[in-house]
């Protein structure tokens, strides 16, 4: 069983005016990721991380056991004015699968619903109305790359969710990730971090309560 830490980032659906919109329209939790494939599915009870996002980055790399702190990308979100990160949750592996549709048996086995972001029959993307595209003409060329991903690497970690919350996540300041790593991290290719840093992050992000709108 391993015992790493990494820290990743994703888009919500908050980041554009149009899954702005669809937050209004269905409402939809502001800080769920804003893909047609949810990656992750955070309002999923077992989330599973997959290679659509970042290829053979990350999803091959994680094993039972690791834990995964998903933040937004850096951005001005809700009312707090000044560019910060919100806290999404945190997500520990607990098995790890070779295709998508190994997932998707274990997950129907189990009597789940499949998260949106596993590529197999039967298991649609969202809809375009529920996405950060909200407004624009679909396409299926949007779901090639997902397509695409999931064939050329069918890594599949299923999560159990700890700690989540989409609708007013805990503010992560500069000045609070520069506390905690010493530098802002790179997660595009989402990097392993400490135990420590982990807990610190946890802890000394505030909550989004505590800021009020600029005059």
């Amino acid at each position: 069983m391993s015992d790493r830490f990494f820290l990743c980032s994703t888009w919500p659906l908050c980041k554009t005016a149009g899954g702005r919109q669809a937050v209004l329209k269905s409402a939809l939790p502001p800080f769920v990721n804003g893909m047609s494939r949810r990656e992750p599915d955070l309002e999923h009870p077992r989330p599973a991380i997959t290679a659509s996002s970042r290829g053979r980055n990350f999803a091959p790399r994680l094993l039972p056991g690791d834990t995964v702190l998903y933040t937004t990308t850096k951005g001005r979100w809700g009312e707090v004015r000044a560019p910060h990160w919100r806290l999404l949750g945190a997500l520990v592996v607990r098995e790890t699968f070779g295709t998508h549709e190994a997932a998707a048996r274990d997950y129907r086995q189990r009597g789940h619903r499949l998260p949106s972001n596993l590529v197999v029959d039967g298991n649609a993307p969202l809809p375009v109305p529920l996405t950060l595209h909200h407004g624009r003409l679909h396409t299926d060329e949007w779901d090639a790359v997902c397509r695409e991903r999931a064939a050329a690497c069918g890594a599949v970690a299923v999560c159990e969710a700890y700690a989540v919350d989409l609708f007013a996540p805990p503010v992560l300041t500069q000045d609070l990730m520069l506390a905690v790593f010493g530098t802002v991290p790179n997660t595009r290719t989402p990097p392993e971090i400490s135990e420590a840093q982990a807990d610190r992050l946890l802890d000394l992000a505030r909550p989004a309560s505590d800021w009020r709108r600029a005059a």
